[in-house]
């Protein structure tokens, strides 16, 4: 018997509405595990920008509260045990078997940081854009709260099966186009969405950080056929699920699944592998041109603060 399992249900819902929360799925122990390690990233990616150095796998915002750190990149390379051990975790491997299917690897996993505002916001974007002949999942892992009204994820539900006008959207929505779902969740949900959906963030009212885990899972087929990494990228990440497979539940993983190789070499010799076969991840689509709205991006009681802030476009 499967640890997890989705009903019927959660999959006709995340297909037709392109987005899906599970309350409580990310195991506390792990949870624990990311808030210790996203303490220590931020730490380290401070002292770096203290030093006036930068990092490819980092961005600070310098904003009127200081240095203020948004996302950490490639978690791969800097937590690759708490990594396969996220991965390896009940929900996560039925997200894999069940939403995203044969060939599921993992493609970037970041952390994105949400301060109090003033602080960059979260505009309307949707995912990398691929011919969707094959599933593309963004997984977010809550670390801690996100409040509603509080800038929690906002989503348009249906609106992955193609390219949004989102100029048109914000120009004359704002933060409120027809439909729209403001999502929150607790540290612990798990909330998997569609790469393509419409989505964005208002900025974060209440003082403190908010600390978000995002794992993006595809089918390695479509990453090959697409060639929107390289071959050698691809297989890295093919030995990556291997690795996972080798110390997930043998309960979780389908036995017809033969696509991945066995896992021979050590974790530090894959993410050796994996540091000297860099790329980047695929961009997002925003709107094409700045976007005026009373109530976007900044809502007007923020407005005073407007000159403090900015629009940050983050990939996701």
């Amino acid at each position: 018997m499967r640890n997890y399992q989705l009903t019927p249900d959660q999959r006709r819902l995340f297909s037709r509405q392109g987005f899906l929360r599970l309350p409580g799925s990310f195991p506390s122990h792990l949870v624990r595990r990311w808030q210790q390690a996203a303490e220590q990233l931020e730490l380290q990616a401070l002292q770096v920008h203290s030093q006036g150095l930068h990092g490819r796998d980092f961005c600070v915002a310098d904003d009127p509260e200081g240095p203020r750190l948004m996302r950490f990149r490639n978690l791969i390379s800097h937590a690759s045990e708490l990594v396969i051990d996220t991965l390896a975790s009940p929900a996560m491997m039925a997200l894999a078997r069940e939403l995203c299917g044969p060939g599921a690897v993992p493609l970037h996993l970041d952390l994105f940081f949400k301060h109090q505002h003033p602080y960059p916001v979260t505009d309307w974007h949707q995912g990398a854009q691929h011919d969707r002949r094959f599933p593309y999942l963004n997984i977010g892992l809550y670390l801690d709260d996100a409040e509603e009204g509080d800038g929690c994820l906002r989503y348009v539900p249906g609106s992955q099966h193609g390219l949004q006008p989102i100029d048109d959207l914000a120009e004359h929505y704002g933060w409120s186009p027809p439909g729209v779902v403001e999502q929150p969740a607790r540290a612990g949900d798990v909330l998997v969405q569609d790469k393509m959906i419409l989505h964005g963030s208002q900025p974060k009212r209440s003082e403190g950080v908010r600390r978000t885990l995002y794992v993006e899972i595809r089918p390695w087929q479509a990453v090959m056929e697409s060639r929107s990494q390289s071959s050698l990228w691809a297989h890295l990440r093919r030995r990556w699920m291997s690795q996972v497979m080798a110390r997930a539940d043998e309960a979780d993983w389908p036995a017809d699944w033969e696509q991945y190789p066995q896992a021979e070499e050590t974790l530090s010799e894959l993410v050796s592998q994996t540091e000297a076969c860099w790329e980047p991840a695929l961009p997002a689509v925003r709107a094409s041109q700045p976007v005026y709205h009373p109530e976007y991006p900044i809502p007007s009681e923020l407005r005073h603060l407007e000159k403090k802030a900015e629009v940050i476009q983050l990939p996701t």
